[in-house]
């Protein structure tokens, strides 16, 4: 485990260890397809490098082509280890594995070409250090894909997001993070972001570093929003 963690890096390590050898089978169920989802919005080119921000037990990795390198980091051992064995058993030679901290990415700035961050950004103590730290690890034409819950910009909704929370943070993550908290300081573009079902709790988030838009992003998937500016993203209620 890498060292000078945080208390809240360092309870979530222990508890997503305990997490690992039941997670593909609860959990994992529920965000399978959505996961699937988000790698497509990567649309990666031959030879493209990928950092799949808390690949867990490597549930991301069989979506990805195999004419790209995708390197997964994780804060947490026995979750690693879960992916370890998929990468075995699937003989995903493009896929390798580090133990690292999301908060300190031990990476050189621009490093890869796109960046995929699927269930972490609620687990992590500064969800936006989280983004600026991606930001600095992706080159200027590539992208971040964000999988993951946000509260409710309606406001009963988001009121009882707020009131779970502290349930929730027991078990691993915040069930009141509002996107627009986690874009705080960041020059990142929001594309597009979506959710797979009108009354989904999980939404995909379409980052990049320039408003620069793929031609296919005409037909990104709109049953929530796309090509919305930071400022257009509503916001939520604490």
């Amino acid at each position: 485990m890498p060292k000078k963690l945080n208390m809240k890096e360092r309870y979530s390590a222990k508890l997503y260890d305990l997490w690992a050898s039941f997670y593909d089978h609860t959990f994992g169920q529920l965000v399978h397809s959505r996961q699937k989802h988000a790698v497509k919005q990567i649309r990666p080119k031959p030879g493209e490098f990928i950092l799949d921000i808390g690949v867990g037990t490597g549930m991301t990795l069989p979506h990805y082509p195999k004419n790209c390198t995708v390197v997964g980091m994780d804060l947490s051992g026995g979750m690693l280890e879960k992916a370890a064995e998929k990468i075995q058993e699937n003989n995903l030679t493009h896929c390798s594995l580090v133990q690292g901290d999301a908060m300190f990415p031990p990476f050189a700035p621009q490093s890869f070409d796109h960046i995929i961050i699927t269930h972490t950004i609620s687990v992590v103590s500064e969800p936006a250090k989280l983004l600026r730290w991606a930001e600095t690890l992706i080159k200027p034409t590539g992208r971040i894909v964000i999988l993951n819950h946000f509260q409710s910009a309606n406001p009963f909704i988001g009121w009882w997001e707020h009131i779970l929370n502290p349930f929730f943070l027991k078990i691993g993550w915040r069930s009141d993070l509002p996107l627009d908290e986690c874009l705080e300081d960041s020059k990142l573009h929001t594309l597009y972001h979506y959710k797979i079902s009108l009354f989904d709790f999980w939404q995909i988030v379409v980052l990049s570093p320039t408003n620069r838009h793929d031609p296919e992003d005409e037909h990104a998937p709109q049953s929530q929003s796309s090509a919305l500016s930071d400022s257009q993203i509503s916001p939520s209620i604490n």
